[in-house]
Protein backbone atom coordinates (compact mmCIF):
# COMPACT_ATOMS: atom_id res chain seq x y z
CA UNK A 1 0.00 0.00 0.00
CA UNK A 2 0.82 3.21 -0.49
CA UNK A 3 1.86 6.12 2.30
CA UNK A 4 -1.19 8.03 1.11
CA UNK A 5 -3.90 5.24 1.27
CA UNK A 6 -2.30 4.32 4.59
CA UNK A 7 -2.64 7.85 5.80
CA UNK A 8 -6.29 7.96 3.94
CA UNK A 9 -7.44 4.49 5.77
CA UNK A 10 -5.64 6.08 9.37
CA UNK A 11 -7.65 9.34 8.71
CA UNK A 12 -11.26 7.26 8.37
CA UNK A 13 -10.60 5.23 11.02
CA UNK A 14 -10.04 7.74 13.63
CA UNK A 15 -12.94 9.87 12.39
CA UNK A 16 -15.26 6.13 12.33
CA UNK A 17 -13.81 5.66 15.87
CA UNK A 18 -14.53 9.71 17.30
CA UNK A 19 -18.60 8.67 15.89
CA UNK A 20 -18.68 5.26 17.51
CA UNK A 21 -17.55 7.32 21.18
CA UNK A 22 -20.00 9.96 20.04
CA UNK A 23 -22.79 6.79 19.22
CA UNK A 24 -21.89 5.20 22.54
CA UNK A 25 -22.00 8.03 24.74
CA UNK A 26 -25.03 9.31 23.77
CA UNK A 27 -26.44 5.27 24.58
CA UNK A 28 -24.89 5.43 27.98
CA UNK A 29 -26.60 8.56 28.50
CA UNK A 30 -29.91 7.45 27.47
CA UNK A 31 -29.66 4.10 29.38
CA UNK A 32 -28.41 6.50 32.33
CA UNK A 33 -31.58 8.54 32.18
CA UNK A 34 -34.13 5.67 31.50
CA UNK A 35 -32.40 3.69 34.24
CA UNK A 36 -32.95 6.70 37.09
CA UNK A 37 -36.22 7.20 36.30
CA UNK A 38 -37.22 3.47 36.10
CA UNK A 39 -35.51 2.88 39.74
CA UNK A 40 -36.60 5.99 41.76
CA UNK A 41 -40.11 4.98 40.74
CA UNK A 42 -39.03 0.92 41.78
CA UNK A 43 -37.99 2.52 44.86
CA UNK A 44 -40.94 4.42 45.42
CA UNK A 45 -43.31 1.48 44.83
CA UNK A 46 -40.93 -0.50 47.29
CA UNK A 47 -41.20 2.33 50.11
CA UNK A 48 -45.21 2.05 50.27
CA UNK A 49 -44.80 -1.53 50.10
CA UNK A 50 -42.53 -1.14 53.56
CA UNK A 51 -44.51 1.36 55.13
CA UNK A 52 -48.38 -0.37 54.73
CA UNK A 53 -46.15 -3.74 56.04
CA UNK A 54 -45.10 -1.64 59.28
CA UNK A 55 -48.19 0.15 59.74
CA UNK A 56 -50.20 -3.36 59.29
CA UNK A 57 -47.65 -5.32 61.65
CA UNK A 58 -47.96 -2.08 64.12
CA UNK A 59 -51.64 -2.23 64.17
CA UNK A 60 -51.48 -5.88 64.78
CA UNK A 61 -49.03 -5.62 67.69
CA UNK A 62 -51.31 -3.17 69.03
CA UNK A 63 -54.21 -5.01 69.04
CA UNK A 64 -52.04 -8.20 70.08
CA UNK A 65 -51.11 -6.10 73.06
CA UNK A 66 -54.48 -4.28 73.55
CA UNK A 67 -56.07 -7.72 73.90
CA UNK A 68 -53.33 -9.39 76.59
CA UNK A 69 -54.02 -6.16 78.83
CA UNK A 70 -58.44 -6.33 78.48
CA UNK A 71 -57.60 -9.93 79.46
Amino acid sequence: MSPDLVHQLETMLARIEERVKGIQEDIRQINEDRRCHTHSEKLRMLEKIVWSLTAGFAGLAARVIYEAIKQ
